[in-house]
């Protein structure tokens, strides 16, 4: 079973999460477990640049934090003109 380290504690987030990683794995292959990090961006990113850079930011805080997890999950949400939307990045050790 997979140990899947979701870099937010908000419920949206970790159930885009939970759906990405059941088409990938199916459901029941892996565990979920959420950690509070910092984005290092403002609250609400504007522009692809920052809300990228926060997903990102978002993953290497929790790598820090969960050193065993076999992937780290960072989404970040944001807006540009009229907008929104989301980068989510996934890394594992391997």
């Amino acid at each position: 079973m997979y140990h899947v380290v979701a870099a937010t504690t908000n419920p949206a987030k970790i159930k885009a999460i939970q759906l990405a990683f059941d088409d990938v794995f199916g459901a029941g292959q892996y565990r979920i477990e959420s950690v509070d990090v910092a984005s290092g961006v403002s609250l609400q990113p504007i522009g692809n640049h920052e809300t990228r850079t926060g997903s990102r930011q978002r993953v290497m805080e929790a790598r820090q934090v969960r050193p065993e997890a076999d992937f780290w999950v960072g989404v970040e949400a944001g807006i540009e003109e009229n907008m929104t939307f989301a980068w989510m990045t996934i890394e594992n050790p391997h």
